[in-house]
């Protein structure tokens, strides 16, 4: 009954497949304190009915699971911090690459939870490994167009057990630009959101760059993570760049483009991606068309719960992308959770930009 619940409130809710509702993190902070942690958490009311309280949750990362004590108290729409004193076993996590988020006891994982370290992933999801002081926050952006999201930000002054989804840390950015005879290049845009989200249409505002008439740029709104810069002008893409902002710090730097530049494509209008059977049971496949011209720097499919969580997602590499069309098959075995039958929904990210978003059905 709750699964057909779930899967009524998915149909009926306005706008959901471009727009779908998430819930808030449960995993709003973690604060190196010392050579000690702390997470600050908050249980939407949203869960209400997937769990009733502590005794029925995990604490998850890479190389460790543990349970809470007893007598622990969960409150919805509430503050909680925990720590090592909450849990009835030692809980390690590894301070320089690990991936902590919380489950029920069936495994019904609430993601993204906070993942730091490893290579780099020019993604929202994932920061360098924090310092003895420094935080991981889930921002929270409201976007005046209605899309709503969260991003994981790196933060010089915590807050845990307060201000929940609110990063203070900024970086600051300057250089300049050339072209390939040294000339300054004025009114270039240093793209790395989506329009959408730029020149003032999100609170926090991002902050949108561009070259002045010396081909000199400046700001110091930029967030502590991950950036992928596409050095853009004319409709042309003339160079791209990712850099990590650690919190409050300061980077310059002089870029010299490339004399040949790269169309702009309007990849909502270019790209389809279709999941075929759809009901199905074990295996579908999706099938994308995709010009030959895009110019891109990573794709994936994602492919979300009701709730919008990430259940599993598939790298697209340059190899598959040898032509228009190309079909990659996902096996639900394939996860890292168990499935259950329902409603789902895939989507195409491109350079962090979603281009399309779809539902699926799967059977019993």
């Amino acid at each position: 009954m709750r699964k057909l619940i779930f899967i009524l409130v998915f149909l009926i809710a306005k706008s959901l497949i471009g727009n779908p509702i998430i819930p808030p993190p449960v995993i709003s902070e973690f604060y190196l304190n010392g050579g000690n942690w702390q997470l600050e958490v908050y249980f939407a009311e949203e869960y209400q009915g997937m769990f009733m309280d502590f005794s029925e949750l995990r604490l998850i990362c890479n190389n460790d699971t543990a349970s809470f004590v007893d007598g622990l108290i969960l409150e919805w729409n509430t503050i909680i911090v925990i720590d090592q004193n909450s849990l009835s076993s030692p809980f390690n996590v590894n301070l320089l690459e690990d991936w902590i988020y919380f489950s029920t006891y069936d495994y019904y994982p609430f993601y993204p939870g906070i993942q730091y370290g490893g290579p780099p992933v020019f993604s929202w999801n994932i920061t360098t490994a924090p310092l003895p002081g420094e935080s991981i926050v889930q921002q929270f952006f409201s976007n005046y167009g209605g899309d709503d999201f969260y991003s994981l930000m790196k933060d010089e002054s915590p807050t845990i057990g307060y201000n929940a989804f609110e990063s203070s840390s900024r970086g600051v950015f300057s250089g300049y630009v050339f072209d390939q005879f040294n000339n300054p290049v004025p009114d270039l845009k240093l793209v790395y959101c989506a329009e959408s989200f730029c020149w003032g249409a999100t609170s926090p505002e991002y902050s949108c760059i561009m070259t002045d008439e010396n081909g000199y740029f400046e700001t110091d709104g930029l967030f502590c993570n991950w950036h992928l810069f596409k050095l853009q002008k004319d409709d042309y893409i003339f160079l791209i760049d990712t850099m990590f902002f650690e919190p409050d710090s300061v980077y310059y730097k002089e870029y010299v483009l490339n004399s040949v530049g790269v169309p702009v494509n309007n990849l909502n209008d270019e790209i389809n991606i279709l999941a075929a059977p759809n009901p199905f049971t074990h295996k579908t496949t999706f099938h994308l068309s995709i010009p030959d011209e895009l110019a891109w720097n990573e794709a994936r499919i994602t492919i979300r719960n009701i709730n919008g969580q990430i259940i599993d997602f598939i790298p697209l590499t340059n190899a598959l992308w040898a032509g228009n069309d190309i079909s990659v098959d996902w096996h639900t075995a394939s996860a890292e959770m168990n499935i259950p039958p329902g409603l789902y929904l895939y989507t195409l990210e491109i350079d962090n930009d979603i281009i399309s978003s779809q539902k699926m059905i799967i059977n019993e």
